[in-house]
């Protein structure tokens, strides 16, 4: 050791001897050696730029050719498309209309004509589905969308008409995805479907095709342009895999694709490209496009690991050559900027000591160089700042104390802005809230925002029970609050608007619904009409504001009276417009309801091309009850029978007293079928209420109904609710307890 160290500073003496024959002891000149070394900073800044060159160019070509091969999947599958409809198109014939069609469209099943119409059908449909392979299976739609031949005979006389595929594919023809139901080896994601014209150009059936997914297995399989690696798919928007994947275990399908880039795909719908992490984990790189026709996903990919192999060669040579050229850079640096760096170093800790304020310290000038005459006008420097300090010094604590008031007086303007902000914005959000829970909702965001550090909750109530029920809480003890608190709670019972349960001996009290958990704790009334409707309560935290101060307790009052005003007016709102569109006997909707909502749900029908029933409903001699034991018992059955409608209808459904003992119901979806059932079914239900008055029953009561159906028997509100009223009187006129269709033919069921 000795020996190496002894040799090592024979080397720096003679090094030294060197440099100062080469007149390099000045700063100018080393810096100029420094300088020199600088050259290598380019270089190295020009190779990394051709590496990262060369890597985006292989990148851009990898992605072209993935970019053909995707186009080249697209077109296939549109080709594919196309053969579907073709064939699709060939199954029957205009002239085999009459022959194998209409007997289906007219005869009975069994019959001799509907047998052997459907017998060749089926024939044919399995010729097809065997030939061609391009379809699992084929149906014949009627006009109303029920199959009535399939090459499955399981869903013969299932009801298609809600299907997209149906009504759309009793226009012409028509192509739709159901790649949002299916996935790998589970079903075909594609079904085509086309009407079936007879000789004058009437559609009078559907055919139905599910293609099938060999096909399109067939064509992502395929390898051509993507190495040993590299794979295509098809996903669905429901992140399904649709086709089969090259390397997944053929007895474990990969059904489900849920991967960030796949993600991102399927929210954008767009075509792009780039490297990710797919659903083997591995690193690839790929290319998406979306095909809109069919909501999928094609996928084209190759492992980044085999497309980039020789960039990533060359990438290796590079920084093995740029890293022996900075470890070259770096000793030469190190030589040079040892003679510079000791100098300034003492210079250094010199200026730092009298920046801590050590303002007598003087730096010695040691050389005779640029650094030398810095160190003389370095101590120059610092005499002249020691006389300017003693100057400013003054001055600083006037500064100091004028910028603490108006940081102060700033602080409080800002707070005092931003809490009118706060009540202007949940004043506004009040004001435009349509309902009591719109206001709920909006008004919980905004007081944890105005009474922010604090935790805090909000009851309310509506009526007149003695009961507050939680609204919403906030901040980290919100989950603490229970539901509801009574009148019984110290808040509710004191004689001011606020109380500090705290500080007034009621902690205990309080602990029994509220959490205190030993920090301030102010409850604000909500008055609306000079009597409580609700409670604010706010809970301070460990370093947050005070819940005592008094400018928090003018916040939270302002705060309280302005829910309890706009509570109180949505509330009467609420209150009014219920009273005018209730019957107060019955508790249904009125007449002028009725006016009001048949209109819209007519359009609503109209729009989705939906059925909407309308029945007609009036109790059979109920003159009688009112005659025979007094109105206050006809009212008692009018009771009876609007709580008995209210609970028995469906959720969809409407029922509306719309004079007398006359009721309208207002049921969509309905078919005639379901109509005149569900109108029977009421009709015997009704016959057997109890119906009981003042400890005395009443005779049973039975119900005569009239029965009209959107779009058969009208088209708008006039006319449905006359042909219900029409069906009704001849219900009546036949006898009562009976429901009619109205119908140019009126069928007593």
């Amino acid at each position: 050791m000795d020996r190496v160290a002894g040799r090592f500073k024979h080397l720096a003496s003679r090094g030294a001897r060197l440099f100062s024959r080469l007149r390099l002891g000045t700063i100018r000149n080393r810096l100029l050696l420094a300088s020199m070394l600088l050259v290598l900073l380019p270089m190295f800044l020009i190779g990394s730029s051709s590496v990262l060159l060369g890597l985006r160019g292989g990148q851009t070509q990898v992605i072209n050719q993935l970019e053909s091969v995707a186009t080249l999947k697209e077109e296939q599958i549109v080709a594919w498309i196309q053969s579907l409809r073709i064939h699709m198109g060939a199954i029957v014939y205009p002239h085999q209309v009459p022959r194998l069609i209409e007997p289906l469209l007219t005869n009975e099943p069994g019959s001799p004509a509907y047998t052997e119409a459907y017998n060749e059908l089926r024939i044919q449909f399995d010729g097809v589905v065997a030939s061609t392979g391009l379809f699992e299976e084929v149906l014949l739609l009627n006009p109303q969308g029920r199959a009535l031949v399939a090459t499955d005979p399981a869903k013969e006389g299932q009801v298609h008409s809600l299907q997209e595929y149906f009504w759309r594919g009793i226009e012409g023809t028509y192509v739709q995805s159901l790649s949002s139901a299916t996935a790998q080896g589970l079903s075909s994601p594609v079904v085509v479907s086309q009407p079936v014209y007879d000789a004058d150009g009437r559609a009078r059936a559907v055919l139905v095709g599910r293609a099938s997914a060999r096909t399109l297995n067939e064509i992502m399989l395929q390898r051509a342009g993507l190495g040993e690696t590299g794979e295509t798919y098809l996903v669905g928007p429901n992140y399904l895999l649709l086709t089969d994947s090259r390397f997944a275990d053929r007895r474990t399908q990969i059904l489900r694709l849920h991967t960030p880039t796949m993600e991102q795909v399927i929210r954008d719908q767009t075509n792009g490209s780039g490297v990710y992490d797919n659903y083997r984990q591995q690193r690839v790189i790929g290319v998406y496009h979306w095909l809109p026709s069919l909501q999928f996903v094609l996928v084209a990919e190759q492992e980044e690991r085999e497309a980039f192999q020789t960039i990533y060669a060359t990438l290796q040579l590079t920084i093995v050559i740029a890293l022996t050229a900075m470890l070259f850079a770096l000793i030469s640096a190190l030589f040079a900027a040892r003679g510079i760096a000791k100098p300034l170093a003492s210079l250094a800790d010199t200026a730092t000591r009298i920046a801590a304020g050590d303002l007598q310290l003087i730096a010695h000038p040691r050389r005779n160089d640029e650094i030398g005459a810095l160190t003389v006008a370095f101590n120059r420097m610092t005499a002249r700042l020691r006389e300017l300090i003693g100057n400013l010094e003054s001055h600083v604590a006037v500064l100091e104390q004028a910028e603490a008031e108006v940081r102060r007086v700033n602080q409080q303007l800002a707070r005092d802005v931003k809490e009118q902000e706060l009540l202007n914005r949940l004043s506004s959000r009040l004001q435009q809230s349509q309902s009591l829970e719109e206001a709920y909702a909006v008004s919980i965001p905004l007081l944890q925002e105005i009474f922010e550090g604090n935790t805090g909750a909000f009851y309310h109530h509506t009526g007149k029970a003695a009961v507050y029920h939680l609204v919403g809480a906030w901040g980290k003890q919100a989950g603490t609050y229970p539901d509801q608190i009574t009148s019984a709670c110290p808040a509710m019972q004191t004689n001011t608007r606020f109380v500090y349960p705290n500080n007034e001996g009621k902690a205990q009290a309080c602990a029994d619904c509220l959490p205190i958990g030993g920090h301030p704790l102010l409850c604000v009334q909500l008055h609306a009409n000079r009597e409580p409707s609700g409670l604010l309560c706010l809970h301070g935290e460990p370093g947050s504001g005070n819940a005592e101060e008094p400018r928090e307790l003018s916040l939270a009052i302002r705060t309280a009276d302005l829910l309890a005003l706009a509570l109180a007016n949505l509330q009467l709102r609420e209150d009014l417009h219920e009273q005018a569109i209730r019957d107060p006997l019955t508790g249904l909707f009125n007449r002028r309801f009725v006016n009001e909502i048949l209109g819209p749900k007519l359009i609503e029908a109209q729009r989705h091309q939906r059925t909407l029933g309308i029945m007609l409903l009036d109790i059979d001699y109920f003159k009688r009850i009112n005659d025979t034991f007094g109105h206050d018992a006809g009212d008692t059955t009018l009771r009876i029978l609007g709580r008995f409608l209210s609970t028995s209808l469906r959720g969809e459904d409407i029922a509306c007293r719309f004079g007398g003992e006359e009721m309208l119901l207002i049921m969509p979806g309905m078919t005639e079928e379901n109509a005149l059932s569900r109108a029977n079914n009421l009709r015997e239900a009704i016959s057997n209420l109890d119906l009981v008055h003042e400890g005395q029953r009443l005779p049973n009561i039975t119900t005569s109904i009239g029965v009209s159906i959107f779009p058969d028997h009208g088209h708008n509100h006039d006319e449905l609710v006359t042909a219900a009223d029409q069906a009704l009187y001849r219900a009546k006129s036949e006898g009562r307890n009976r429901v009619y269709l109205a119908r140019a033919r009126e069928v007593t069921i």
